[in-house]
C-alpha cells in the first residue's frame, strides 16, 4: 500500500517540476470581426469587404503559450488567402470594378506570406509585432512593413488587429475613373483588419 502510494507521488512530482517541452502550434482562421479596404475618390469614400479567407499561423517552440514568450523565432510562418470574388462593396458596379481590377478571372486569390518579425514590443496586454511580408494581388507582388496589434484571448486564441497603408499603382493598378475621367480614385488605399485565430 505504501509503496504504491510512494509511487504515485514520485510520478506527479515527476509531472509537475518537469520541464514543458517546446512544441509547434498551428492556428487557423476562427472569427474575422473585420477585413475591410477603405478608399476615396473626388466623389465619395468607399469600401469592401473581404468574405472570404483563409489564414494558418505556425509558431515553432513553443513552451508556454503567452505573450511575454513570443519572440522574432516564434512566428514560423503565417499565409493568409482572400478570395477575390468575396470582395464585396455596397454597390454591384463598384464590386464588379474592383474585382476585374484585380484581375480575379486570371488571379482568382490576394494572398500575404509572412516574411520575418523585426521586433516584438510588449505592451500591458499586447504585443506589438513589426513585420515584413509580401502580398500578391493581381498577380503582382508588393513587399510591405506592418505593424500587429497581437492579444492573447483567455481561450487561448490569438487575435491579430491593425490598419495598413498601400498604394493600388503599387501592384500596377491604376486608380479607377468613371464618366469620361470625371470620377477619379484616389491611389491610396486602407487595408484594416481585426480577426482571430484559434488553436487547430
Amino acid at each position: 500500500m505504501y509503496s504504491k502510494n510512494i509511487i504515485a507521488i514520485l510520478v506527479a512530482l515527476t509531472f509537475v517540476f518537469s520541464p514543458a517541452i517546446a512544441q509547434d502550434l498551428t492556428f487557423v482562421l476562427s472569427d474575422v470581426a473585420e477585413f475591410k479596404i477603405d478608399g476615396d475618390s473626388n466623389l465619395r469614400k468607399w469600401e469592401a469587404d473581404a468574405t472570404d479567407i483563409k489564414a494558418t499561423l505556425i509558431l515553432t517552440d513553443v513552451e508556454e503559450l503567452t505573450l511575454e514568450n513570443f519572440t522574432t523565432e516564434s512566428f514560423s510562418s503565417l499565409d493568409i488567402t482572400i478570395a477575390v470574388a468575396g470582395i464585396d462593396t455596397d454597390t454591384g458596379r463598384l464590386t464588379s470594378n474592383l474585382r476585374n481590377y484585380l484581375k480575379g478571372d486570371e488571379f482568382p486569390h490576394v494572398t500575404f506570406r509572412l516574411n520575418q518579425i523585426h521586433e516584438i514590443e510588449h505592451q500591458n496586454e499586447k504585443a506589438v509585432i513589426k513585420a515584413e511580408g509580401t502580398i500578391t494581388a493581381a498577380g503582382v507582388e508588393n513587399t510591405v512593413n506592418l505593424t500587429v496589434d497581437t492579444y492573447l484571448n483567455n481561450n487561448g486564441t490569438l487575435r491579430f488587429t491593425g490598419t495598413q497603408d498601400m498604394l493600388m499603382t503599387d501592384f500596377d493598378i491604376d486608380p479607377p475613373t468613371a464618366l469620361l475621367g470625371t470620377v477619379r480614385a484616389a491611389d491610396e488605399i486602407q487595408i484594416i483588419f481585426d480577426v482571430t485565430l484559434a488553436r487547430q
